[in-house]
C-alpha cells in the first residue's frame, strides 16, 4: 500500500459515522429541540426552533391566485401561483441574479432591487389585476418571527453580510420599498423554504402515502420544519396560546434551523478540516451541523484535504512549491458539489471523467493513483453528509410520534439540490436512517419524497394562511 493510499484511509476512516454515534445524535437532537421550544433565547448553543405562526397544514383543496418571491441565495425568484384546488397548480416565474456587489452593499440598496424585480413581474404579468396581491416571502435566512407577516432578521448567512439590516423587520422594510414605488403588492407572510417545502408537500402529495409532518432543505444549506403541538412551544406568548386555542388550534410549524445542531460539538464528528472549513467561513463557530451536511461545504471539505495531501508530498508532486500549485485549487468555495457528483459515480476507465472535471473546474492534472483518491475521499465525504442527514428526520419523526397508529405511513418532503441531484445521497440518507432508533421497519414506513417549488408554491400558501395571528 502506498504512503497516499495509507493516509486516505485513516482520512476516510475519521469520516465514517458509527450506529452508536447515529442514535446517540438522534437523542441529543430530540433534547436539543425541545430545549429550543422551551427557551426564547437559546445563544450559539442550541437550534432556535422558530415557531413561525403558520398553523393551516394545506389539504390540496386550496384555491387562489398569489405571488411569491424567494431570496434564497444567489437568485431572487419572483412568481405568481395559481392554486387550482386539485392539489396542482400553474406556476410563471423570473428568476434575477443578485448583483454580488449588493450582497454586502445596504439595506436600502438591496430592498429597493427587490421591490423593483417585483414590479417588473407583476407589470408583466398580472397588470390586470385591480386589486392588490398578497405575497408570501421566503427569506432563508434566520429571522425571530412574531407574527404570520413580521420577522426580525438575527442574522445574514450564506454570504451575504449587510450589517444595517440585522434587527430589522423585514417585511416592514420590503413593504416600505413596494409602496414608495407604488406596486400593488400586500406582503401578507414571512416565509421560510423550508416551511414552503412542507406546505407544498402537503397541497400536492394527496396524503396517499400518509400525512406531511416534515419539510427538509439539503441543497446550499440545510434546514428542516415540522409540525409541533402548541402545547410544547412553552416560549409561545401566553396572549398568543390563549387566542390559538380560542380559535381551535392545537399545532403551528415550527423552524428548527437545524444547521445549528449542536454548535458545541457535543457528538458532531469533527476532522480538522472541518475546523478549518469553518474558520474560513462567513459564520465561524455557527452552523457546524450545515457545514458537515450542505452542498456548499462538501467540496470545501475535499479541497482542503486534497491541499493538505500536496503538503505532505503525497499529491501534486510536480509543483514543487505551493505558489506553483494552480491558483484554484488554493482559491474558497471553487470546488462545487457538482464535480463531487461526478467524481463519486465516475466508472470510467481510469476515471477519465473526473480527470477532465478537475482541469475544467480547477485547472488540475492528476494521475490515475491521485484520482482514486480523490474519489475514495469524495464518497468518505458525501456518505458522512447523507449519514448525517438522516438524524434529524429520524428524530422528528420520533418526537412527534409519527408512527402512532396501525400502519401509520409517513410522508417528508425533501428540497434542494444535494438531495435531489447528488448520486445515491438519500439513499445513504435512508440506510443511516434505519440505523437509527427507528430501526429498519419504521424506516420502510418513512416516505421520502421530493417537494419542488417550496419557495414558490409554499410561500403563496403562507399568504393564504387565513388564521393569521
Amino acid at each position: 500500500m502506498s504512503q497516499l493510499d495509507q493516509k486516505v484511509k485513516e482520512i476516510v476512516e475519521s469520516f465514517e459515522v458509527e450506529k452508536e454515534l447515529l442514535q446517540n445524535l438522534v437523542t441529543l437532537f430530540i433534547r436539543s429541540a425541545e430545549y429550543g421550544l422551551t427557551h426564547s433565547s437559546v445563544g450559539k448553543a442550541a437550534m432556535p426552533m422558530i415557531p413561525t405562526y403558520v398553523t393551516q397544514i394545506p389539504t390540496g383543496k386550496e384555491k387562489g391566485v398569489l405571488l411569491a418571491a424567494d431570496l434564497g441565495g444567489t437568485n431572487f425568484r419572483v412568481c405568481s401561483v395559481k392554486l387550482n384546488g386539485d392539489h396542482t397548480f400553474e406556476l410563471k416565474q423570473s428568476k434575477n441574479p443578485i448583483p454580488v456587489d449588493l450582497m454586502s452593499s445596504t439595506t436600502e440598496e438591496l430592498f429597493s432591487y427587490l421591490a423593483g424585480k417585483i414590479g417588473q413581474f407583476v407589470e408583466t404579468h398580472h397588470n390586470d389585476i385591480g386589486d392588490k396581491m398578497k405575497l408570501g416571502f421566503t427569506f432563508s435566512f434566520p429571522v425571530e418571527q412574531t407574527s404570520l407577516n413580521s420577522g426580525t432578521l438575527i442574522r445574514w448567512t450564506k454570504g451575504f453580510n449587510i450589517e444595517d439590516t440585522v434587527g430589522k423587520d423585514i417585511v416592514a422594510v420590503l413593504q416600505d420599498h413596494l409602496d414608495r414605488k407604488n406596486i400593488p403588492v400586500h406582503v401578507a407572510a414571512l416565509a421560510n423554504d423550508t416551511v414552503g417545502t412542507l406546505l407544498a408537500r402537503s397541497y400536492t402529495g394527496e396524503n396517499k402515502e400518509g400525512l406531511t409532518s416534515i419539510g427538509c432543505i439539503y441543497g446550499t444549506g440545510t434546514n428542516g420544519a415540522y409540525n409541533e403541538k402548541v402545547e410544547n412551544i412553552t416560549k409561545l406568548p401566553k396572549e398568543v396560546v390563549e387566542e390559538l386555542k380560542s380559535k381551535g388550534i392545537d399545532h403551528m410549524v415550527i423552524n428548527t434551523e437545524w444547521g445549528s445542531f449542536d454548535n458545541n460539538l457535543e457528538l458532531l464528528p469533527t476532522t480538522k478540516y472541518d475546523v478549518e472549513v469553518d474558520k474560513i467561513s462567513a459564520n465561524p463557530g455557527y452552523h457546524l451541523f450545515e457545514k458537515r451536511v450542505s452542498g456548499m461545504f462538501l467540496g470545501e471539505i475535499l479541497r482542503h484535504i486534497l491541499v493538505d495531501l500536496y503538503e505532505q508530498g503525497l499529491m501534486f508532486t510536480q509543483y514543487p512549491t505551493i505558489n506553483e500549485l494552480p491558483h484554484r485549487l488554493k482559491t474558497p468555495w471553487l470546488l462545487h458539489s457538482e464535480g463531487l457528483s461526478i467524481f463519486e459515480i465516475d466508472d470510467s476507465t481510469n476515471l477519465i471523467a473526473t480527470e477532465i472535471e478537475l482541469k475544467n473546474m480547477l485547472r488540475l492534472p492528476t494521475t490515475p493513483e491521485e484520482r482514486k483518491a480523490i474519489q475514495k475521499l469524495t464518497r468518505a465525504i458525501s456518505k458522512r453528509a447523507a449519514h448525517l442527514a438522516g438524524v434529524p428526520i429520524a428524530a422528528l419523526t420520533m418526537k412527534i410520534d409519527a408512527f402512532k397508529g396501525h400502519n401509520v405511513e409517513v410522508d417528508v418532503g425533501v428540497d434542494g439540490s444535494v438531495v435531489e441531484f447528488y448520486p445515491g445521497f438519500r439513499t445513504m440518507m435512508r440506510d443511516a436512517i434505519a440505523d437509527t432508533q427507528i430501526g429498519a421497519k419504521g424506516e420502510r414506513r418513512l416516505h421520502v419524497n421530493l417537494s419542488k417549488d417550496g419557495s414558490s408554491v409554499g410561500a403563496a400558501l403562507c399568504a393564504l394562511s387565513n388564521n393569521s395571528l
